[in-house]
């Protein structure tokens, strides 16, 4: 049988035949993914080999008066070329971990905090989060004096500006918001009342 016969044979998906190709090009396949450059990714280069010999395969087309060959040599090393092109771009952009790797900038590790005190942040978050869900109980006017005065930090005149009232008003709206969320907060651990 030629050879283009077996190709078309497994185009038709006859698993002989594409045996029959894949033992035949297993050799090309190993020899190019076993470069010196794709040695760091070699298991991921061989499964690309073949993967583009499968491809090959199933692309092939002798119409064109390109033999098989040489069509299936030039897609495994034109497949195994962008994968070593595209995992050196990712080496690139990698930051390396060990500290002291580099010594102008220092590695990553140095960014980090020392002592993160994890449960602390949540705990805090979750509080915070309670806090905003009280807020949201608080009458329209209150609720914008006391985000505005406690929360951003805005002193009362400009409050006041804001709101369109008197200075007195933003603070009087101020204290009866905060009573109102101290009551509401009292209210929520109603095991911690006793």
């Amino acid at each position: 049988m030629e050879f283009n016969q077996l190709v078309m044979l497994a185009q038709t998906g006859n698993a002989e035949a594409f045996e029959q190709i894949c033992q035949q090009y297993a050799g090309l396949v190993k020899r190019q993914a076993y470069q010196v450059h794709l040695r760091p990714i070699q298991e991921e280069a061989l499964a690309e080999g073949w993967l583009a010999l499968s491809q090959a395969v199933v692309n092939y087309d002798p119409a064109l008066g390109v033999q098989f060959a040489g069509y299936a040599e030039s897609k495994v090393k034109f497949a195994l070329w962008n994968l070593f092109k595209r995992e050196r771009r990712r080496w690139q952009h990698e930051m390396p971990l060990e500290a002291g790797s580099d010594a102008d900038s220092g590695s990553i590790l140095d960014f980090l905090p020392d002592q993160a005190d994890i449960a602390s942040q949540v705990e805090t978050r979750l509080l915070a989060n309670q806090a905003f869900t009280l807020l949201t109980k608080l009458p329209e006017r209150q609720r914008q004096a006391v985000l505005m005065t406690v929360i951003q930090g805005k002193g009362l005149s400009e409050t006041a500006v804001v709101l369109q009232v008197s200075p007195q008003a933003v603070y009087n709206l101020r204290q009866r918001g905060l009573a109102r969320l101290k009551q509401l907060w009292d209210g929520m651990y109603e095991s911690e009342r006793g």
